[in-house]
């Protein structure tokens, strides 16, 4: 726990000293949302499936900008290589590149989704702490992919080309159900409607952190 918390602290430390990864996603964020918002006519009202899909499309390829910084940042200077050499465990990198994954995509989403409220109607603004637990499951999902495909292309020189390719592949599925979650809320659906689908997203998320305990040895090593 001690390497954990020491490599969180030091990719904390440089994210909010140079936070260029977070606006970036705010910035593009903010893009997408309005010019979809720009191809709705005037004064015509989303429905919950159109609203849950323009957000999490707005928040899956923003969230790229962040994730792909994080093992990249590591390969300047050969920070791994010191990294590998110290008294860490790999488990303890991989966990705390995918905490500062979510924290990242967290604080990008702190204000997408208020500005989607803005501009698609204080309608969708039902059941927000479930809205926020979905929201927690899926950046789990999305950090623990992107972390172990960001440290696979790291050490290429087209890395933020490449991994959306490998990407958005895997992260598709756990995309489709989030937008199939968010619409039920967007609904007002009771939980026990959709509290299966939370479990699948539950189950997702941990197979890919396990894969990246797993992997990320060979990954780096290479």
């Amino acid at each position: 726990m001690s390497g954990f918390w020491l490599i969180l602290q030091k990719d904390l430390y440089a994210e909010f000293r140079r936070p260029e990864s977070v606006i970036g996603m705010v910035f593009f964020g903010f893009l997408l949302l309005v010019i979809l918002n720009l191809a709705i006519p005037l004064g015509s009202e989303i429905s919950p499936e159109t609203g849950a899909g323009i957000l999490w499309v707005t928040i899956t390829v923003s969230s790229i900008l962040g994730l792909s910084r994080t093992m990249s940042r590591e390969r300047e200077n050969r920070c791994m290589d010191g990294l590998l050499l110290s008294p860490v465990s790999v488990e303890a990198l991989f966990a705390a590149k995918m905490a500062v994954n979510v924290v990242l995509v967290l604080l990008a989403e702190c204000s997408i989704i208020p500005l989607f409220f803005i501009l698609y109607g204080d309608g969708f603004f039902t059941s927000l702490p479930m809205l926020v637990l979905v929201v927690v499951l899926a950046n789990v999902g999305f950090a623990a992919i992107g972390t172990l495909f960001s440290a696979i292309t790291a050490g290429t020189s087209r890395n933020e080309a490449l991994l959306p390719l490998l990407f958005y592949p895997l992260v598709i599925p756990l995309i489709s159900i989030t937008v199939k979650v968010t619409s039920m809320i967007f609904q007002g659906a009771a939980v026990a409607d959709y509290s299966s689908w939370l479990y699948v997203m539950i189950a997702y998320g941990c197979i890919f952190t396990g894969l990246g305990f797993l992997l990320l040895d060979h990954v780096v090593g290479e």
